[in-house]
């Protein structure tokens, strides 16, 4: 892994929003480790200002029987289960000398990790007081999010939507088995393809299609599978059927220590530099796979014409047609992901005023060929490729920087080109 060593105005967009995650703090930006060095000292010195500070930040009202302290312990064990679930990407003998030290794990207290940053006796156990502190913020933040706590409700919304507009049309149509892999014959070796006979390793899978008739001018559509996903909740995998030899999709824990499943939206604030977790923008998100391209833009269409028209919908990314968008997708997407993607305004009723507001859900679409690509772990488009290329690329570097863990050089390189 190559050591990003940036000068005083080259700090990383993860620094710049998390700057108390910089290694280099003091060096880039002194006014502000002053500033925690000068609140470590007032409540080290005062038991009743320390109280104080907790209650305020863990707890709505000065009064009330809650413990501010069990609040931030819980939080901080969760930074914990956060960081040991991110080093279930690379392998295990990688990701041992890389754990949090004992003494950052058994710190469970704001003071202790604030007397830690600035008294440990090494720049790791220093390095890692702070960024406990960091989580378990993002952490708390997450889980006392607006948006996020109504991400449940504002998901019923949208499928409401859905099952009146647009599965109102819909008919099923039975089971489809696609088997698909790498076929090297005919000089394309190499070459991913669907609808090859079965046989060997290649995987069949199998869909419930239903299909939407024509309408307006755009030709039927096949939907293979639809799912509306909020970001706290499972993620896609893949389930094998031992009966019939068959997969379909099914869902898995992705944060299987961390309970409330908050490690998407944390990661995704570090990565993409982002301090308020109601700014991310795919926390609600739904993907439907299609037969084709054509009928990819024609799902576009005819949902575009049931939330309200063109006005209604942002940031449109195509990748089916062309590369003229590749650049907009995230900087870790394989130059085979191919996806329809935009973000869709939803207008709903407020449960405390009288007048409606809006919330966000990315919508994707995929050709049923190309989104078999993102479940082969052998293609490059691969999902699981994917999520390992963020982790390597773009948080390993920002919560394991070497300057802080210069005695694991060799495992953060090892985890760093781990394939």
């Amino acid at each position: 892994m190559t050591a990003p060593h940036p000068g005083r105005f080259e700090t990383p967009l993860a620094y710049q929003v998390h700057p108390f995650l910089d290694p280099n703090l003091h060096r880039r930006r002194p006014e502000l480790v002053r500033l925690w060095l000068s609140t470590y000292r007032s409540i080290r010195d005062d038991p009743a200002e320390y109280e104080r500070m907790i209650r305020a930040y863990s707890l709505p009202a000065e009064d009330g029987d809650d413990d501010p302290r069990a609040v931030i312990e819980r939080y901080c064990h969760d930074a914990d289960d956060y960081l040991d679930d991110l080093l279930r990407l690379v392998p295990e003998e990688n990701a041992i000398p890389l754990r949090p030290l004992p003494e950052t794990r058994d710190t469970n207290d704001m003071l202790g990790l604030l007397e830690n940053s600035f008294r440990a006796g090494n720049r790791r156990r220093r390095y890692e007081a702070v960024r406990k502190l960091v989580l378990a913020k993002l952490l708390f933040d997450v889980d006392h999010c607006r948006t996020v706590r109504d991400g449940m409700r504002h998901k019923k919304k949208f499928e409401s939507i859905l099952r009146e507009k647009l599965w109102s049309h819909l008919a099923e149509e039975g089971e489809v088995e696609i088997c698909c892999g790498f076929d090297d014959g005919s000089g394309g070796k190499g070459l991913f393809r669907t609808g090859i006979a079965a046989g060997g390793d290649a995987p069949v899978w199998r869909f419930p299609v239903r299909r939407l008739a024509p309408r307006n001018g755009d030709p039927t559509i096949d939907i293979y599978h639809y799912r509306c996903r909020f970001k706290r909740e499972a993620i896609p995998s893949a389930s094998l059927l031992a009966d019939e030899g068959t997969l379909t999709l099914s869902e898995k824990p992705r944060w299987p220590r961390l309970g409330r499943r908050s490690g998407s939206i944390v990661s995704k604030m570090i990565r993409r530099g982002i301090a308020d977790p109601s700014m991310v923008p795919d926390l609600l998100g739904a993907m439907f796979i299609v037969g084709d391209r054509r009928q990819a833009y024609a799902l576009e269409r005819r949902m575009i014409r049931v939330s309200g028209g063109p006005l209604r919908w942002r940031d449109r990314v195509d990748t089916l047609r062309g590369e003229r968008d590749r650049s907009r997708l995230n900087p870790q997407s394989s130059s085979a992901f191919r996806v329809l993607k935009q973000i869709m305004g939803v207008l709903t009723e407020d449960p405390i005023e009288e007048t409606p507001y809006l919330f966000s859900v990315e919508i994707q679409i995929y050709p049923i060929e190309e989104y078999l690509r993102t479940l082969q772990d052998g293609h490059f488009a691969s999902h699981n490729a994917y999520k390992k290329r963020q982790f390597l690329n773009d948080l390993l570097p920002v919560l394991f920087p070497p300057d802080a863990f210069e005695g694991e050089t060799a495992a953060l390189a090892a985890a760093a080109s781990w394939d």
